[in-house]
């Protein structure tokens, strides 16, 4: 069984009135259950609604995986509360640093004062960072995660958990566009169970938004159509859509094609 948890699902910034409530309004963070561990993608704000899972977790494991490093995607890493407790193990794994010295370097730069009051290196947690190429296949015992180049500012990186025959596609932060690339892409995600994609746009205002480096729904559906994919999670919202924009946006979702649907926070599907 895989379980997945959308703890966050807005690009760029939270959103916190009343405007949001409804589909909500934390930034990027996605947790993956599968195998009895937990598989956490991105820190952004919605991590915090992520402890009650980690801090009960019987094994005190997490595994997380950053797409990249912008704000929205980690600034809620220090409030994943297991990150405060000295039994917990925490392995934090990024593919997209190398150029600016890796994961472990970038946060001990960042989680330092006058940023944060206390320094990354005094977590109580026991945190192992590890670095690596997009390309890269992790091994956790039956459940395996590979990974692919996106096409975002600074670089980005995409992941398909795969387990028991079942798989999920974490795909955001990528601005479609280049040829060569969709078709990795499409071969990338091909027959997922669930593809959840980077969709902070349409196709009507996109062009205002080039080289941005985000996508649109309605090319996140052609996504899915061309690689077969069983369901396609619109994911990442600009958070200039407020509840009554994403209704409209979810009516045309389901009409372009009855295998898509938009994601909300606090929404959980079990493959």
């Amino acid at each position: 069984m895989i379980k997945i948890h959308f703890l966050g699902v807005r690009g760029s910034t939270p959103c916190c009135d009343s405007r949001y409530s409804q589909y909500g309004g934390h930034t990027s963070c996605v947790l993956v259950e599968a195998n009895d561990q937990l598989y956490i993608f991105d820190a952004g704000s919605g991590i915090i609604n992520a402890s009650a899972i980690g801090l009960n977790h019987p094994d005190k494991l997490t595994n997380l995986f950053f797409s990249h490093v912008h704000l929205d995607h980690m600034m809620g890493l220090p409030f994943y509360f297991p990150f405060w407790k000295p039994d917990h193990h925490i392995n934090i794994h990024a593919g997209s640093l190398a150029r600016y010295g890796g994961i472990e370097s970038f946060l001990k730069r960042i989680l330092c004062e006058p940023l944060f009051p206390v320094p990354f290196t005094a977590f109580p947690a026991q945190i192992v960072c590890s670095d690596f190429v997009a390309g890269h296949e992790h091994i956790f015992g039956a459940v395996s995660i590979s990974t692919f180049e996106l096409n975002h500012p600074n670089g980005a990186v995409a992941y398909r958990l795969n387990f028991n025959g079942k798989s999920v596609c974490y795909v955001t932060d990528h601005e479609h566009g280049d040829n060569a690339n969709r078709d990795g892409l499409i071969e990338f995600i091909r027959g997922t169970d669930v593809f959840i994609y980077d969709s902070s746009y349409d196709d009507n205002n996109y062009a205002n938004y080039k080289g941005w480096g985000h996508s649109t729904w309605q090319e996140a559906l052609r996504l899915g159509n061309d690689a077969q994919v069983v369901k396609t999670a619109i994911f990442h919202h600009d958070p200039h859509n407020t509840d009554e924009k994403m209704v409209d946006v979810e009516a045309a979702v389901l009409a372009f094609s009855e295998k898509g649907f938009v994601t909300r926070q606090g929404m959980v599907l079990t493959i």
